[in-house]
């Protein structure tokens, strides 16, 4: 019995540079970057929402759930998450070489489904609590590892605790600071954002404490 062995070498690439962007993933917006010099880009999760709806109404028509019909549905609708998943992450790597960043900081959302301070399940509702089950975060989240190493960045996973009611501007944790699900306030020092735009910010300062370049001003920009 013969056994071959070779050896293959792999170029990877320089880092496109040293700054750092934040990433939160979330239930409204799939993906919210905040980048070291203040900008920020919104990545909603409709078109996956749409696709869910159609899909799940397509398959409860069928007189059979396993029918070969259903099962056709279903692997369309996993194969069309699949090529978002893929697109996105390739698109949001792209963007990070276009901007100089070496270092991506995401959510580690492995208790997602746990409230921040006591760890207990958190509920959010029917519609929400179903959306969490089906998102592949994880995968997602390997997908940009692999793509951004190819381009030689680094990729790392830090806790979110907190990061949803803190202000990424002066520090200031309230939970009432988040007026509703979409927008944050900070009663200190008056800071109008984008939720999701601030709780990725938050993120990216795990990794490089200091705010951003744009001098803490998100009133406008978020």
């Amino acid at each position: 019995e013969l056994h071959f062995g070779w050896k293959v070498e792999v170029d990877v690439a320089e880092a496109p540079g040293e700054k750092t962007v934040g990433v939160d993933l979330g239930i409204n917006n799939f993906a919210a970057l905040a980048y070291e010099d203040g900008h920020s880009e919104l990545y909603p999760l409709n078109c996956l929402k749409q696709d869910d709806y159609f899909f799940s109404k397509r398959i409860t028509r069928c007189d059979d759930s396993h029918s070969a019909q259903a099962t056709r549905l279903n692997q369309k609708k996993s194969a069309r998450r699949t090529y978002y998943f893929h697109t996105l992450s390739k698109h949001i790597v792209q963007r990070c070489v276009d901007e100089e960043v070496g270092t991506i900081v995401v959510g580690d959302l492995s208790g997602i489904r746990e409230d921040e301070e006591n760890a207990e399940s958190k509920d959010w509702g029917m519609h929400g609590n179903l959306d969490l089950h089906s998102w592949a975060f994880d995968r997602f989240t390997d997908l940009l590892e692999y793509k951004a190493e190819m381009k030689g960045i680094t990729v790392e996973q830090v806790s979110e605790q907190d990061t949803s009611k803190s202000c990424s501007c002066c520090g200031r944790k309230r939970d009432a600071n988040r007026v509703e699900r979409g927008l944050y306030v900070c009663d200190e020092c008056g800071t109008v954002a984008n939720a999701d735009v601030n709780g990725a910010e938050n993120i990216r300062q795990k990794v490089s404490p200091s705010p951003a370049t744009d001098g803490g001003d998100r009133s406008n920009g978020w």
